[in-house]
């Protein structure tokens, strides 16, 4: 079998296609499957803020596809902001002040 090219572009256009579809379909609320952090206890306070920062740039960007599609381009910055990511920026302090003694 031959796989050329164009064989492995659709391949691609497919997956990608399917992939927006999933998020797409999300409901708001379902947005929150896409919130993969956890706070380690037993790491440090830099590995943790390290790992919330990757989570939380990953997160934005479904965030801002989803609300981009549903929602218009328009003040698109401010309401991932203010819906999505400020509520985890503040659930991780709590969970940072949970930990210092």
């Amino acid at each position: 079998m031959n796989i050329t090219q164009e064989d492995i572009k659709t391949c691609i256009t497919k997956l990608a296609t399917s992939f927006d579809e999933e998020l797409f379909n999300k409901t708001q609320e379902e947005l929150e499957d896409y919130w993969y952090y956890k706070y380690d206890s037993s790491a440090s306070y830099e590995n943790n803020m390290y790992n919330f920062f990757d989570m939380l740039e990953l997160y934005k960007s479904f965030c801002d596809r989803w609300e981009e599609h549903h929602n218009g381009s328009c003040c698109v910055v401010e309401r991932v902001r203010d819906k999505y990511i400020m509520p985890k920026i503040k659930l991780y302090i709590q969970e940072l002040n949970k930990t210092i003694v």
